[in-house]
């Protein structure tokens, strides 16, 4: 007599004959509360109130742009604030003063060297499509780097290249290759001594990379200021002839970034130049920003004259809305 096999249709097993027989496979499981206990239910009711009242509170603390975005989870409008008196806790500590350009400590170099070799590398920057932050780490890491070691003016250039091939590692989605950063140089160097200054420069700063920027800064204080698409750029625009010009890196980050949007008022002529806001989301009033901003301005009047002009033509692009290009009077009213 040949017995069929049983067949398993989900829970239930068939035999030959039709008969069904129902499979207890709930037997051993655990059963489940359906029901809240009384005082489970009051301590999350109490817990819930108390985190919605706390988020309430700290909405109302925040400034007009985060309370616009507070439904936006991309711009982490309830955290704004901590992380942004972080990152001014950490500037501090990544200063570099420009005294570092002195015969004592770098006696085959000058200042003027150390432009000619930024303008180079905007230019670079420029060729290779890279990201903005990029072209600020890589200013950072030469600065940090030259104020620690003394360097020749034949090396200086590979300490830019190897400052950028660092920075494009640590920013970029798709670096360049190595080959690249030896042929913008024009096989000056090899792959070898781009690879040993890389790790020397690693070496000298601790593997210490992340510091906070004033492009980092200039998105923050832009978007409490309301800035538009083109006074952006021009805002951009004044930070990175500032980064050229080695009297700026007495200033702090933030600092070049609020003297940049309040120079930006001032030649758009914004009936009101520096708001309490302002002063209140970026810790500097009108009064400290006037005299870094007015330094910003002779720089912005004086680069169609100067030799150096990556910067200028990175800007006159469609991209950047052409802001090079416009015309700043000679004097702006300064209030007394």
């Amino acid at each position: 007599m040949i017995h069929e096999q049983y067949r398993f249709f989900g829970k239930e097993l068939v035999n030959s004959s039709g008969e069904f027989q129902k499979e207890n496979t709930d037997r051993n499981k655990p059963k489940h509360l359906t029901v809240l206990p009384r005082y489970l239910k009051l301590n999350l009711w109490q817990e819930e109130k108390e985190n919605k009242m706390e988020v309430e509170n700290n909405t109302q603390q925040l400034c007009s742009f985060d309370q616009q975005m507070i439904k936006d989870p991309q711009y982490t409008s309830l955290y704004n604030k901590e992380i942004y008196t972080y990152l001014l806790t950490q500037e501090e500590k990544y200063l570099v003063s420009n005294n570092y350009m002195n015969e004592q400590q770098q006696p085959d170099l000058n200042a003027r060297m150390r432009a000619i070799l930024l303008d180079w590398l905007i230019d670079v920057h420029l060729k290779f499509k890279l990201r903005d932050e990029t072209l600020y780490v890589t200013t950072y890491l030469i600065d940090r780097f030259l104020n620690f070691k003394t360097t020749t003016r034949q090396q200086l250039q590979l300490v830019g290249v190897a400052s950028l091939f660092i920075a494009c590692k640590y920013e970029e989605i798709y670096p360049p290759d190595l080959k690249d950063f030896v042929y913008i140089t024009d096989n000056a160097y090899t792959k070898q001594d781009v690879l040993e200054m890389e790790g020397q420069i690693l070496q000298t700063l601790d593997f210490s990379i992340t510091q906070p920027s004033s492009y980092c800064f200039l998105q923050r204080f832009g978007r409490i200021a309301g800035l538009d698409t083109k006074n952006l750029s021009l805002a951009q625009y004044l930070l990175e002839l500032s980064i050229v010009d080695i009297k700026f890196m007495n200033y702090k980050p933030s600092f070049l970034s609020a003297a940049a949007i309040y120079l930006v008022h001032k030649i758009r002529k914004t009936p009101q130049s520096w708001s309490e806001e302002m002063q209140k989301m970026t810790g500097y009033n009108e009064q400290e920003l006037r005299y870094c901003a007015k330094e910003m301005c002779l720089v912005l009047q004086s680069s169609d004259k100067s030799n150096l002009q990556a910067v200028r033509k990175k800007f006159a692009q469609p991209k950047y809305q052409e802001v090079s290009r416009i015309r700043v009077e000679r004097q702006i009213k300064q209030q007394k």
